[in-house]
């Protein structure tokens, strides 16, 4: 074999090695520290519309082509919601990755509509983070999305004579991929650092 012939099996040789390398870097499974990543298993929302903060409809073709996460809760929520909020708008400043962060979107759904008005999701969503969004729906529109994402909730102690009662609620955020999937989730209680980890290394797999 001549001098030519050996430098061309060599480049071919490290050219295979290097696309071997991406292959299985690329093909293992996602490692991450505080949430769960269906992969190939994510499934497909169910139709559902819910409307924003500004008053515009929320549907699955509105979250294809970005990465989601969904929170649910209520605005009167006296501290799961509170802290959820607070550790997702510390995640967003976690995360150095512009690449990240400009496809990511946060959602906080609120699970009682009674009370939490467009105008009120917008005052109480945007004091964490100017980009959040507000979303409700009436409960008979809303729970089948709920219902599909294992989200469960149920308003407690409410009565004709007072406005005051509560709501239990699921605290994990959903994870929603650009194919408007449910992708993965995080359960509580969600660290701030860890979650930002997690959605740069599943983001940067998975490129739009």
């Amino acid at each position: 074999m001549n001098k030519s012939s050996i430098v061309i099996v060599t480049l071919f040789a490290l050219i295979g090695g290097f696309g071997l390398s991406w292959y299985i870097n690329n093909n293992k499974p996602i490692e991450l520290e505080s949430g769960l990543w269906f992969g190939d298993q994510a499934r497909a929302l169910p139709d559902f519309e819910l409307i924003d903060h500004n008053r515009k409809p929320v549907t699955p073709s509105q979250l294809k082509g970005q990465w989601s996460l969904l929170f649910f809760g209520f605005t009167h929520c006296p501290d799961i919601c509170p802290i959820g909020l607070q550790t997702l708008a510390d995640m967003v400043k976690a995360i150095d990755d512009d690449d990240v962060s400009d496809v990511l979107q946060i959602y906080f759904v609120s699970v009682d509509p009674e009370r939490d008005s467009p105008e009120i999701l917008a005052e109480y969503v945007t004091y964490f983070n100017p980009a959040f969004h507000g979303a409700t729906a009436p409960l008979e529109r809303l729970t089948p999305l709920t219902r599909s994402l294992g989200i469960a909730h149920m308003i407690r102690n409410k009565t004709d004579a007072s406005p005051d009662y509560d709501v239990d609620h699921s605290a994990a955020i959903v994870l929603i991929n650009p194919q408007a999937e449910y992708a993965g989730l995080f359960g509580a209680p969600q660290n701030a650092q860890a979650m930002a980890r997690d959605l740069t290394r599943i983001i940067e797999r998975n490129p739009l």
